[in-house]
């Protein structure tokens, strides 16, 4: 991914512009290429920028983590991606293309088809995303018959869908609301839905931010199954560096609706270029008693 302009405005030399591709998928195309995308929002009379420039590129069975602070963009860029900002209520020019569309595009009819068939996306609080009047089971069935499927091959879908994504037998079979259940559990029944449809993209916007240690890494294992079992290609956005790091391909770092630094995983890890990212990199070997952090 180029960064031509953001790093230098940074003092730091620009990114090598041919890494995206090797690290991407070599020659193919990427499946989603993001191209100056700039988003500002409208508050009364001004306007309040969230991303400014922003240049990613995912190739099919990759996963690129985007990473920052509350307020740098990362929600902004995976609503964006996803096709759900209003443009009436917000200022957007740059290029979001999807297997060769570009999704700014489309009509709301063709976009909101391709959410769930092609790209589907999971929100940092299942419970809020969640029907609360419908039970878990029949909240992935209906996806499934968004999809296309009848509705008792949905149910049948539903059920082996939510054991894949790690729901019991026995509590699927209970067919329980969503507050009967853990956030954990909540988070494993979006991420079934989500991948209902068979989606090539999935956006996941803090998928783990509000589970401990020990769920964060089996949302991540089943996420990462996923896409090794589907050639999904992922787009991962959290705060949580160390996390990210630990199954992306390639990571993104914003800063201030700019990306600062881009590069695959190792390589952002252990020889940032940015003195943001190396912060971000010290804090978090700090937090985990480490050594050698990058100076």
């Amino acid at each position: 991914m180029s960064v031509e302009g953001q790093e230098e405005t940074a003092g730091r030399p620009p990114a090598d512009q041919s890494l995206h591709r090797r690290a991407g998928g070599g020659d193919k195309e990427p499946l989603l290429e993001v191209q100056g995308l700039t988003v500002s929002y409208r508050t009364g009379e001004e306007t309040r920028p969230a991303l400014s420039g922003v240049d990613l590129t995912l190739h099919e069975g990759r996963c690129l983590g985007v990473v920052g602070l509350s307020g740098a963009g990362k929600t902004t860029l995976g609503l964006a991606v996803a096709g759900l900002i209003d443009e009436r209520e917000a200022r957007m020019s740059g290029t979001i293309n999807f297997r060769g569309r570009d999704l700014r595009g489309l009509d709301e009819t063709r976009l909101a088809q391709l959410r769930g068939s092609e790209i589907a996306m999971i929100f940092q609080d299942p419970m809020a995303s969640l029907d609360p009047a419908i039970t878990i089971v029949e909240q992935v069935a209906e996806a499934f018959r968004l999809a296309g499927r009848a509705r008792k091959e949905s149910r049948r879908l539903a059920l082996e869908a939510l054991a894949d994504a790690g729901i019991p037998k026995e509590l699927s079979s209970r067919d329980p609301y969503a507050h009967q259940l853990s956030g954990g559990e909540c988070q494993r029944v979006m991420i079934a839905a989500a991948l209902a449809g068979g989606p090539r993209l999935l956006v996941a916007d803090e998928p783990t931010s509000s589970l401990d240690v020990v769920l964060q890494a089996q949302v991540v294992d089943l996420i990462r199954r996923k896409q090794r079992r589907s050639g999904l290609a992922v787009l991962f956005i959290s705060h949580d560096l160390p996390l990210v790091a630990s199954f992306a391909d390639e990571i993104a770092v914003l800063l201030d609706g700019r990306v600062v630094e881009y590069g695959e995983s190792r390589q952002v890890i252990e020889a940032p270029r940015h003195e943001f990212t190396a912060a971000m990199v010290s804090a978090a070997l700090a937090l985990a008693g480490g050594e050698n952090a990058p100076s």
